[in-house]
């Protein structure tokens, strides 16, 4: 399968998603995640901790002192031996304090999402959990491993 026809093969997976996509990026920007507040950092900690489980990864809560606990997640697919793998690193927390939804609530405008964390990182998690999904339903042979921090 040529990287193009694969491309499009991942699209026409993820296309029909994109309403489940905006209702999951709605509900994680709705987690308000401060970075300077641990309690609602952690609960958005625990809300993906959530999401990927659903998706059968292998997930880990490295707790914090301070502030939002680390989230560590592994996905393998049980039929092979992982032969590499991919890494992604990102973030859940945001600058914004509790109570900015009041002031910048979530809302689609003119195809845009917009709301506190929803550009820099919420939306990216978002489709890195319905692109985990997509690969686990179609069973296209692009990764052996994939691990989430």
């Amino acid at each position: 399968m040529t990287p193009s026809t694969l491309s499009k093969k991942f699209l026409s997976l993820l296309r029909p998603q994109l309403p489940r996509m905006l209702a999951t990026l709605r509900e994680l920007v709705e987690i308000e995640s401060p970075s300077l507040e641990k309690e609602p950092a952690d609960r958005c900690c625990r809300f993906l901790s959530g999401e990927w489980l659903r998706r059968k990864a292998i997930v880990g809560i490295v707790s914090q002192k301070h502030r939002g606990d680390h989230l560590r997640v592994i996905w393998s697919p049980s039929s092979s031996r992982p032969a590499g793998q991919i890494f992604v690193l990102g973030h859940y927390d945001t600058v914004y304090p509790t109570g900015t939804l009041q002031k910048m609530p979530f809302r689609i405008t003119g195809g845009k999402a917009f709301g506190p964390g929803t550009f820099d990182m919420k939306a990216g998690i978002v489709q890195a959990l319905f692109a985990l999904q997509a690969l686990q339903e179609s069973r296209l042979p692009v990764l052996k491993r994939i691990v989430f921090l």
